[in-house]
């Protein structure tokens, strides 16, 4: 039995896992667990793109590359009788590459330039908890529970520790604080979480609101919009040890205003990816996405990228 329920973690236990380019949250990121499961990721990030890590950090004529890590823990836990979690999120790495700046002046020259920046990433605190159809369970109620449809809330909290310095255009941190709230939901249709043949229909809609930067590339403070967002997963399991998802996002908002000046930035994109994953043994998994931006408008993020996914659980 114990070898039956760690698997049952392992097969959902997809982590909470770090915004990554196209797919954000991830397939499979806020299914219950049972009480009591402990969760490590080591995600690699890896992306060509127009912004840093967070995609709503858009710099218009960048080509840059992106390469970062990611480290999390979370708990599983009991909220007043329903399925809850906690994570923290800490990135690293760095973001490199050329971009054009904007020679003051009249005439309003443009300059191509080599910039990097590399360290600490903004750290994140997440919370969740079931709200419908999740209920707290011990692993043997975890293996019996017949899944269905299911809601939860979650709250993200962003702290600007990331590196940033305010002479550079590009920063791997934001210099500001992010607060996310959202609503996850969907279905998952099998006899139970442990069927191998457990498909599930995913939607996170989800909008993050941003503080002030207040010291931002050759200006003296920058407001940001909030971004609203909805993603989607359809996954489902070959067998015990394979599945996979296909994924997509949406995006809108997002426009900055700079010394109070708008910057008419408002940003609307659709992303899309695909996601494979493999259970090692109860304990290792493995997950592999690949996505990219498929259209937007002119103030949208650009390019494509590809994410791996360590897990270890016990």
């Amino acid at each position: 039995m114990r070898l039956t329920t760690t698997l049952a973690a392992a097969m959902l236990a997809a982590g909470l896992a770090a915004p990554a380019f196209a797919v954000d949250d991830g397939p499979r990121a806020y299914f219950p667990v049972p009480v009591g499961t402990n969760n490590f990721n080591l995600l690699g990030i890896f992306q060509n793109t127009d912004s840093t890590l967070d995609p709503a950090t858009v710099v218009r004529g960048a080509d840059l590359n992106v390469d970062a890590g990611v480290l999390q823990y979370t708990r599983a836990v009991d909220i007043g009788g329903n399925a809850g979690a906690f994570a923290l999120i800490v990135p690293f790495g760095q973001v490199r590459g050329r971009a054009e700046f904007v020679l003051p002046g009249p005439v309003g020259n443009t300059v191509v330039r080599d910039t990097s920046s590399s360290g600490l990433g903004d750290i994140s605190l997440l919370g969740i908890v079931g709200l419908v159809g999740s209920p707290a369970m011990t692993k043997q109620q975890y293996v019996q529970h017949t899944p269905g449809f299911s809601l939860g809330g979650l709250v993200m909290i962003t702290a600007p520790t990331g590196a940033y310095d305010g002479e550079k255009a590009i920063n791997f941190g934001t210099n500001r604080w992010a607060f996310r709230f959202g609503a996850p939901f969907g279905w998952a249709l099998g006899k139970s979480y442990l069927d191998p043949r457990l498909t599930t229909i995913e939607f996170v809609p989800s909008v993050t609101f941003y503080s002030t930067n207040n010291e931002p590339f050759r200006a003296d403070s920058r407001t940001q919009a909030a971004l609203w967002r909805i993603e989607g997963h359809l996954t489902h399991n070959f067998n015990r040890a394979l599945w996979g998802s296909l994924d997509v996002t949406g995006n809108t908002g997002g426009n900055t205003t700079t010394d109070g000046v708008s910057d008419d930035s408002s940003k609307t994109w659709m992303g899309a990816g695909i996601t494979a994953g493999v259970n090692l043994s109860p304990a290792f998994g493995i997950t592999a996405t690949y996505g990219g931006i498929v259209t937007g408008n002119s103030n949208a993020p650009d390019g494509d990228g590809f994410r791996f996914n360590l897990r270890y659980t016990f």
